[in-house]
Formats: C-alpha cells, structure tokens, sequence
C-alpha cells in the first residue's frame, strides 16, 4: 500500500493489484529457523490458487538488496509478480525473507553467512514437506533463486538433496569483478538511507545501495518501465557484507553437487556477470557450453538467456518470456499436481 501511494505521489500510474478472478489464496506467517546457538523467525507467504491444492511448492529466494517484493512485486503485479505468475499456472508459492531482511529477524551481520542461510532453507524445505506451513504437505518442493538467493539455493540442494528441482537466476561461475565494484561504490548505510533510515538499528556489516543507483548498478541502464524502478527503490533492502564475498558463491563443487533438475537463467546485459572474460552472453549456445560443465550431476540443464536484460530478469519489459520458459520448465520437470 505504501508503494501504492509513493507511485501516485509520484505521477507513476498504479494498477490494482491483481483481479478477484486470479487472485490467490495467501497466508503469512513465520517458521522458526536456526540461528547461531539460538532460533530467529524466516517470514515468508504463502500462495495457492484459489480453491486449489497443488502438490508442489516453489520456494522463492530474493537476492542481495532485496526482499520478498523481487519475487511479488507491488507494481504491475499482473506483469512483474513471477509468484502470482505461478499460481495463475497451478503452482503454490512460498516467497520469503532471508534472515536480516524484510519482516525476518534481523540479526548481528556476523551471523549471517551462506552456509547458516542454507541451513535455514532447509529447515523451511522441511516445514513445507511437512505440512507445518499452511497446514498442507507438499510432495514437491522446488527452490527459486536470484543472485545471491541463487547461491543460497544452490548450497540448500547440494547440501540436503531434499527438493526436486532448482531455477538459478542471474547467479553464474564467470562474475564480472566490474559489477561488484560498482556495487561496491553505491553501497550506503541504511541507517542514513531515505528508505531504510528509521526502520532498523543496522550494524556496520549491513549495507544497502544509495538513492537512484540501482537502475545502473543492477539494470545496467536498459530500458525500465519508470514506475518498475520507483516500486524497486521504494522496497529495496539491506544485505550483510560477509555474504556476498562468500567463496562458495561461485564455487564449482557446490553446483556439482546438485543432482535435481536445473534451470539456468541470465539477462544478456547482465554488469555483475556478463563481460569479455566472464560470462558468455552472446548466445544460448555460448552460455550452455561455458557453464554446463559446473552442473554435471544434474540430470538436466535448460539454459534461457534473456535479451536485453540486466540482473533483474523479474522486473525488465519482457520478463513474461522468462516466465514463459520456467513455467515450461516446471510443467516439464516436476508439474504441479
């Protein structure tokens, strides 16, 4: 509601968010997850079609930055929610908040690291499994990442091979030392941050990125809806420094692991990945061959190279092509009962 009413002031047109014919069935809540010696609280909601059981959950990971809003996003949701997408196909969807972000505990920054995050999935991969979430247990579990949500996702499979498929987005084993330099250089305390500035007493190990950078820094100036990029700055997030300079964010024996089928996304145009040297985002072609070999056990490996898109394949004009190709993919590999 309040990015609703930011795009108005703004002179950005805001649609109603989707129609009573498609709208989904959702639940918020929170599942207990381990944090250090203690628990702290994952939040995340819960969606279904209404009046519809599927048998299979996609769990969707945000990325650095970010939060939930990445995978449901307020502006345009007909368009830009790849969550209300899913459910629109048959799909349920548990789109979360990685811990130090959103409405989750918010923890010292030094206890956040990829591997303690994986663990946290895990314990939510469980839950669903369960039925401890939404009081309905689901057969099929499938894990959706986004750049460093991607790497979380990634170590969550290799670790527990307890979900039936993963979709990796905008996450590659070539990154661009570029891109994360210019992260580096827009990177503001949110405590100072127009946004964030007042929500949470944030520690020096949390950063977030300064007003009006991200259509650079993430989009890599292609062309945006300008409404995309208000409603992205309006719910931008933190993110804790020692995650994203996490070996395991890029390493080989992580993705090897993974032996569930894997869905490989990129935007052409990517700054943090694509570049002489680091991804191949020439074509389809070149980008299969370049990272094929870093996925050898899973049993399948579908690779879609968005054109004319930066990091953020959720929120760029043509997004409904993605989310073309990785419904397919699900319809494919796992269904949704």
């Amino acid at each position: 509601m309040a990015v609703a009413v930011a795009l108005s002031s703004t002179g950005v047109a805001s649609p109603a968010l989707a129609s009573g014919r498609t709208a989904p069935a959702c639940r918020a809540t929170t599942v207990d997850v381990p944090l250090g010696s203690g628990t702290g609280q994952m939040w995340g909601e819960l969606c279904r079609p209404a009046g519809a059981s599927p048998s299979t959950v996609v769990t969707l990971v945000h990325g650095a930055t970010y939060n939930h809003n990445y995978w449901d996003f307020p502006y345009r949701p007909g368009t830009y929610s790849f969550s209300r997408m899913l459910n629109r196909a048959g799909y349920a969807t548990f789109v979360v908040d990685r811990l130090g972000t959103g409405h989750s505990t918010i923890p010292p920054s030094s206890e956040l690291t990829l591997t303690s995050e994986a663990a946290q999935l895990h314990t939510v991969v469980q839950a669903l499994r369960a039925g401890r979430v939404g009081r309905h247990a689901y057969a099929s579990v499938v894990l959706g990442g986004y750049s460093l949500g991607s790497a979380v996702s990634e170590i969550e499979a290799s670790t527990f091979h307890d979900v039936d498929a993963v979709l990796i987005t905008a996450l590659g084993h070539y990154n661009n030392p570029a891109g994360t330099a210019a992260i580096i250089a827009n990177g503001q305390d949110p405590n100072t941050d127009p946004v964030l500035g007042g929500r949470h007493r944030y520690d020096d190990g949390y950063a977030t990125t300064k007003p009006g950078s991200r259509e650079t820094v993430f989009y890599a100036d292609r062309p945006m809806e300008p409404g995309v990029l208000v409603a992205d700055e309006l719910t931008k997030d933190v993110d804790a420094f020692l995650e994203a300079g996490d070996p395991l964010v890029i390493d080989p024996s992580v993705s090897r692991a993974i032996d569930v089928p894997v869905m490989f996304a990129l935007g052409d145009h990517d700054p943090l990945m694509c570049g002489d040297g680091y991804e191949d985002c020439t074509s389809t072609a070149a980008l299969r061959a370049q990272e094929a070999p870093f996925w050898t056990s899973a049993p399948s490996f579908d690779v879609l190279l968005l054109p004319n898109a930066g990091h953020g394949l959720n929120l760029v004009p043509n997004t409904r092509v993605y989310q073309a190709a990785a419904r397919c993919w699900l319809d494919r590999m796992v269904g949704h009962g």
